[in-house]
């Protein structure tokens, strides 16, 4: 079986993609500790959210690149405008 090369491109894109979700994921960290003190049950409901971005960021491959632009199309807008990431988050 003959090894099938990968673009760099779309190496580029996933790495973005990878990116993307971990600014989503710093948003959703500051709001944990906002919470921490004062909503326990708030902190606990954003962790499990937090954990499904990094699902969805380990699910991320290379050889999915329409799902990987799909996720920046639909997550790069989100994390440029917080008021929009809570909102369609």
């Amino acid at each position: 079986m003959a090894e099938q090369e990968t673009s760099y491109d779309a190496i580029v894109r996933v790495e973005i993609a990878i990116e993307i979700l971990n600014q989503a994921r710093v948003i959703v960290i500051a709001r944990i500790y906002e919470h921490e003190g004062t909503n326990a049950g708030a902190a606990e409901a954003l962790r499990r959210r937090r954990r499904d971005l990094i699902e969805l960021q380990q699910s991320i491959r290379v050889a999915d690149l329409d799902g990987t632009e799909n996720h920046i199309a639909v997550w790069g807008p989100r994390v440029q405008d917080e008021a929009r990431f809570w909102a369609e988050f």
